[in-house]
């Protein structure tokens, strides 16, 4: 690049020009002129002391005339200066200014400095010590103050500085220091250096001149891309003026808010919302008053969220906005931009409400329960994290789920959560785990006894029938109470114990409440052993089967024995099914149990008399599973025992757990000679359906009625009831638990079939049949 090429890139630099700026040159030159006059009063000031100091010290050593012309012109070319300068500026609906104004103001300074130039030139030389230390003060303060002045201004700062260290350096060449060089090139280093200084100053504030220039256009530009956008997009803008009233209402903002332009400037904006902040509604006031103190304190806000009343419709807004300032940097008003964000929120409120909380009850759910528990037990004092969980299980649910339909169960389970929603208060957080299954957290309860009549309100909140739809039905409920910190402290531990708790309600007969003590974490170890020991006595066969048998009323004769499985433990002996069969259908044992129980008892069976049938027991899981009818065939063929001498014993819930698959299941057994009794008739719902639809041979009718029968008048009713169905069925009959003479002289005369009980006999092994059936023979004949 030639040094012409340099000189004119460094003077595009800190010279506005046509050529680089464009219709811009001439304001930026007004600037440039503002920038100098804005300082010109100090200036001013600042000479007329400098003046009256040199006038003080040389007035009685140099001609006064002389000095007072020089006075004058220092002083008066100053202000002349100041109005003449204003005066080159010119309105253009903006200040301008020329560039022959500039260049004027070139020579003007140019003539200025020269006036000052004198006195150095002049006086330094025969001056004497004070008086060479007054002008070399004064003549550096202003070479560094006036080239600091006109820095705005390039030429004519550097026309000063030139000029003035020129004169200095002549003042120094004539005086004593002119056989000093370190002086004069000290003096010419540091005009060089204010030089340099004054060109980077102003290339600086020309950049600044066009950056803000180009900040101008681009708002210019927005500003029309967002006249655009206010008209064609569905997002609005608001801008306030520096009293908070809204400057501008587009036709847009105007439907928003559901008022008119004039309505909307009336108030300022702050007030205008607070005017549509639902009442009672706690994050619209807090949203509110986040904004109003952004909007006070000049802070700018992103996304804010706010819900108002349009009409009678609840919307919600998502507010941005900036503060705005002058070209003085005051405040002026804000600017932002809001979002209709109704359907985004409902869908967020949706996605919230799906992930907290239960769609079915609306009571929060196994997660938001979860987190609360965390919290409640993992902050705080100890003191603090006191607190009551209680498990509620409804005791007969799966029975009204399959038998009414999903539809009623749903009802149900809404029902039932308005029920225990009604019982606690909102401290009391309530959710339902999942299917029947509700829990309550209850924080710092006073006492143990409060938690216990809690839990009593629950359970006689159950008792009262539910009217779902054109279905009356009856509930009752288990419940397990876990204490914190007394149980545990950890969400874990807590949860443990409350299902312990539960588990021993429902065994205590259901319909009641247990609180948690150690006894049931004992037990709860003991059933993990006994699972863990029922595996191994399956491997190694330590089970054996007891008949107890059944006699028929009529022909006062046995007729068949029932099978019933007992565990020879190696340590404790024999343990009854009780123990361990509720053990083996919750691990699935019950399965493989199950068929060993149907091999053995066809194959012991098969050595009886023929008139004699064997009754085994299926559970609920064995009776779902695909393979029953081979499984049962199997058993018969390998023993050799006749299909007609087998009986099978099956519960209500096992078939009402899969309709179809159970009626197909009956079906193909009783198709091949297997004949099927229904166990435990009268303890579930007993009803009519599974009667007509389900082909049976036999009514179980349940020890529980059997002995209360000679002293309670309902259950004498219950089992007249049911003798009376199965003969109008032509269905057999038989009686269980039978253990005193008046029962079964009651049970011949209502009619039933068949009895088994201790009266006519305890279970026994199968080599004691033989000498059981010689006994009752010569009974019989005895009898006779």
């Amino acid at each position: 690049m030639t040094l012409k090429a340099r000189w004119r890139a460094l003077l595009d630099e800190a010279v506005p020009g046509e050529a680089i700026d464009g219709p811009k040159a001439k304001y930026f030159r007004a600037r440039q002129l503002q920038a100098v006059r804005r300082l010109f009063p100090l200036v001013i000031l600042g000479n007329v002391f400098n003046t009256v100091a040199v006038l003080t010290h040389f007035g009685d050593r140099l001609p006064m005339l002389w000095l007072g012309l020089w006075a004058t012109v220092a002083v008066a070319g100053l202000g002349v200066g100041y109005l003449w300068w204003g005066a080159l500026i010119k309105e253009q609906g903006r200040p301008a200014a020329s560039p022959a104004a500039m260049r004027l103001i070139v020579w003007h300074v140019a003539f200025y400095t020269l006036v000052w130039s004198a006195v150095p030139v002049l006086v330094f030389p025969g001056a004497d010590h004070n008086g060479e230390m007054l002008l070399a003060t004064v003549t550096v303060g202003m070479l560094c103050a006036g080239g600091f002045l006109l820095s705005a201004h390039v030429l004519a700062a550097s026309a000063y500085i030139v000029i003035l260290t020129a004169a200095s350096v002549s003042a120094l060449l004539r005086s004593t220091y002119g056989q000093y060089p370190m002086l004069m090139l000290l003096l010419l280093a540091y005009g060089s250096t204010i030089l340099g200084m004054v060109w980077s100053s102003s290339r600086v504030f020309l950049s600044r001149l066009r950056a803000e220039a180009e900040t101008e256009r681009q708002a210019q530009l927005i500003d029309l891309l967002l006249r655009d956008f206010e008209e064609h997009a569905s997002d609005w803008l608001w801008e306030t003026q520096p009293h908070g009233h809204l400057r501008h209402v587009s036709r847009h903002l105007a439907s928003t808010f559901g008022m008119s332009a004039e309505q909307l400037q009336q108030r300022p904006f702050v007030e205008l919302l607070a005017t549509l902040i639902p009442a009672d509604h706690v994050e619209a006031r807090d949203a509110h008053a986040h904004l109003s103190q952004c909007l006070l304190r000049g802070v700018a806000f992103r996304d804010l969220e706010l819900p108002v009343l349009v009409g009678d419709d609840l919307r919600w807004w998502s507010l941005t906005a900036k503060p705005l300032f002058d070209e003085q940097g005051r405040a002026s008003g804000w600017r932002g931009v809001g979002r209709d964000i109704t359907s985004a929120r409902r869908a967020r409120d949706d996605l919230a409400r799906l992930a907290n909380f239960d769609s079915l009850t609306g009571l929060a759910n196994r997660h938001r329960f979860g987190e609360a528990l965390s919290r409640m037990t993992q902050t705080g004092s100890p003191e603090s994290r006191r607190c009551a969980l209680m498990f509620l299980d409804l005791d007969n649910f799966k029975n009204i789920n399959d038998s009414l339909g999903h539809a009623v169960g749903d009802l149900l389970l809404r029902s039932v959560g308005e029920r225990i929603r009604q019982c606690v208060d909102e401290s009391v957080l309530l959710a339902r785990l999942g299917g029947d299954e509700f829990a309550l957290l209850m924080p710092h309860p006073a006492s143990v006894q409060a938690v216990a009549e809690l839990a009593e309100r629950l359970l006689a909140s159950m008792n009262e029938p539910c009217q779902l739809d054109d279905v009356r039905v009856d509930v009752r409920a288990s419940m397990g109470i876990a204490l914190c910190p007394i149980d545990g402290d950890d969400p874990e531990t807590l949860l443990k114990c409350a299902d312990l708790a539960l588990y021993a309600a429902k065994a205590a007969g259901r319909n009641t409440w247990r609180m948690f003590d150690a006894a049931m974490a004992e037990s709860a170890r003991n059933r993990v052993r006994l699972q863990h020991e029922l595996g191994e006595a399956l491997a190694s066969e330590q089970f054996t089967i007891y008949y107890q048998p059944q006699w028929h009323l009529g022909e006062q004769a046995v007729v068949g024995f029932e099978a019933l499985v007992r565990w020879h433990h190696a340590e404790r002996g024999l343990i009854g099914p009780a123990e361990f069969i509720p053990v083996a259908e919750e691990t699935g044992q019950i399965v493989p149990l199950g068929t060993w129980v149907l091999r053995q008892a066809c194959r012991e069976a098969a050595a009886w008399p023929a008139h004699l049938r064997v009754s085994v027991n299926l559970s609920a899981v064995q009776f779902r599973s695909s393979a029953v009818v081979e499984v049962v065939m199997q058993a018969l063929a390998d023993s050799g025992l006749a299909p007609e001498r087998l009986e099978l014993e099956i519960t209500e819930s096992a078939l009402i757990e899969d309709y179809e698959g159970a009626q197909a299941t009956l079906m193909a057994l009783r198709s091949r000679g297997v004949r099927v009794a229904l166990d435990d008739f009268g303890t579930g719902y007993s009803s009519l359906a599974y009667l007509r639809h389900f082909q049976m041979d036999k009514l179980k009718i349940d020890g529980l009625f059997v002995r209360s029968l000679d002293s309670d008048t309902e259950a004498q009713a219950v089992v007249t009831a049911i003798i009376s169905l199965a003969r109008a069925l032509h269905l057999e009959t038989t009686a269980e638990g039978v253990e005193t003479r008046a029962q079964k002289l009651m049970l011949r005369a209502l009619g039933c079939d068949d009895i088994q009980g201790y009266l006519v006999s305890r279970p026994m092994p199968a080599p004691q049949i033989r000498d059981f059936l010689i006994r009752s023979a010569h009974e019989q004949v005895a009898s006779h």
